[in-house]
């Protein structure tokens, strides 16, 4: 394949994750920055560890911190142009990493209110997160020397 044209493959890819992830942190922190702590919070939440360590309103605002954080490494990335391939991805696969903290979270939060099917779905968007973190790494391409055919 031409490589300009596969240049032109993966920018549009790594451009397609970016954006898809500032969507995602951007709706989900901004709008706890900007609503605050919704009222049904302590009634989901009010009976688990959470309300005892770090406490519901820490417990909260510590989520809202890493989905902005999240937010915030997407959008360097975006400005970085890290798509064009010009410069490594450092902060598109820092934030996948990231990411990856903040589905354990939400996971945990799911898992404590016994609402299985929301694990289950963290769990998914986990293990895209971490196809996509592998990609972005470029983990999925051929090792170098492995072009070599083992049967000459």
């Amino acid at each position: 394949m031409n490589t300009r044209f596969q240049a032109l493959v993966r920018g549009g890819a790594l451009l397609a994750i970016n954006l898809l992830f500032v969507m995602v942190w951007g709706f989900t922190g901004i709008g706890k920055l900007v609503d605050g702590m919704p009222s049904w919070f302590g009634d989901k939440f009010g009976q688990t560890i959470l309300a005892r360590f770090p406490g519901l309103t820490a417990s909260f605002w510590l989520l809202a911190a890493c989905e902005v954080l999240a937010f915030t490494l997407a959008a360097a990335a975006v400005v970085r142009v890290e798509f064009l391939g010009r410069r490594p991805p450092t902060c598109l696969a820092l934030m996948l990493v990231w990411s990856l903290f903040v589905f354990v979270q939400l996971g945990f939060g799911q898992w404590l209110t016994s609402e299985f099917n929301g694990t289950a779905q963290l769990f998914a968007y986990f293990g895209i997160t971490l196809v996509a973190l592998q990609f972005v790494l470029g983990l999925t391409q051929r090792p170098a020397g492995s072009d070599i055919n083992p049967r000459t």
